[in-house]
């Protein structure tokens, strides 16, 4: 199985003639999840796949935004793929232990640490 790694965008448009922006996700709310729904499903694409979710722009996670996480981690396992959780900050971890979501989802330092041991296969 391939390793993807996804880090949650935004758009923002600016300018005359307007000008689009991608721009890390920093609150992954209600006003996010729908966008966020949209890329790791296009990321994914139908296949298996460790799917690694890169949280360090991430300073805010509410209700909306952990049902969305949840709902990714569904859809990957239903593919036959598995999902982790890369370097959320503090307070995003401390949200994801009172949750108990850090025991469905593990959670990585890094990129590397998710490659390295999210159980994809060595030759």
């Amino acid at each position: 199985m391939d390793v993807v790694i996804l880090k949650p965008t935004t758009e923002e448009t600016y300018g005359d003639p307007p000008r689009i922006l991608t721009l890390p996700i920093t609150r992954l709310d209600s006003t996010q999840v729908g966008r966020f729904k949209q890329q790791y499903e296009a990321q994914v694409g139908g296949v298996p796949c460790h799917l690694g979710i890169d949280l360090s722009s991430v300073e805010f996670l509410d209700s909306a935004g952990l049902g969305a996480l949840v709902a990714c981690h569904k859809h990957v396992r239903g593919l036959g793929g598995t999902t982790g959780l890369i370097a959320p900050r503090h307070m995003i971890l401390r949200l994801l232990e009172m949750t108990a979501l850090d025991k469905v989802l593990p959670v990585y330092a890094s990129a590397e640490d998710f490659t390295n041991n999210s159980g994809v296969s060595r030759p």
